[in-house]
């Protein structure tokens, strides 16, 4: 029987680049890993550009992502596999985030899924100058550094490491292919 997975993340599943255009629908990673597995799986993707893990977005709430994972993985059952794509947007300075609490916002999503497997892809090393915006610093990356060291916390974890990118956050169409092939790589050893 064909395993149900469910990629929930940003705007590195949503397939976002710098200027607002989108990587072509067959370069997105989560596209190219259903084609990957050749129909060993049922992929379903659900990507938001600003999502971040938790639900501290009052100024726009749409990009929670506890909000809306509830309603994501109730049209998506049955999910054997549930891969978590968030974190980096929490790692803006303006939210204060710290690792304590991205951890636990992750952590969230293993609770709700109650007897899924889930597996979470860390937020990669991105760059801190003016390609990636003002919002992401040397003490973002620091954070980020310190998700990484601390992944045991969450469980099953892919760490991607450097990256291609179109702008200083966002996977280029190279990007998006390593990924493509790290998460499959994941998804055939689980299967």
């Amino acid at each position: 029987m064909r395993q149900r997975i469910l990629i929930y993340g940003d705007s590195n599943v949503w397939g976002a680049r710098f200027g607002g255009s989108r990587i072509p629908h067959n370069r997105r990673w989560a596209n190219q890993v259903r084609r990957m597995l050749r129909g060993r799986a049922d992929i379903n993707t659900n990507g938001v550009c600003g999502r971040v893990a938790g639900n501290f977005r009052t100024d726009k709430p749409h990009k929670n992502g506890h909000d809306s994972f509830v309603e994501c993985l109730h049209a998506a059952l049955p999910v054997g596999l549930v891969v978590i794509a968030l974190g980096t947007n929490d790692l803006q300075q303006r939210f204060h985030r710290t690792a304590d609490d991205i951890i636990a916002n992750l952590t969230w999503y293993a609770e709700c899924a109650s007897g899924v497997r889930v597996v979470y892809i860390l937020p990669p090393p991105f760059a801190v100058d003016d390609t990636s915006g003002p919002e992401f610093t040397s003490e973002s990356l620091a954070v980020q550094q310190q998700l990484i060291t601390r992944r045991a916390e969450l469980g099953d974890t892919i760490v991607l490491g450097r990256l291609p990118l179109s702008d200083g956050l966002h996977f280029s169409p190279r990007g998006h292919d390593r990924v493509a092939k790290i998460v499959r790589n994941y998804i055939r050893k689980k299967l």
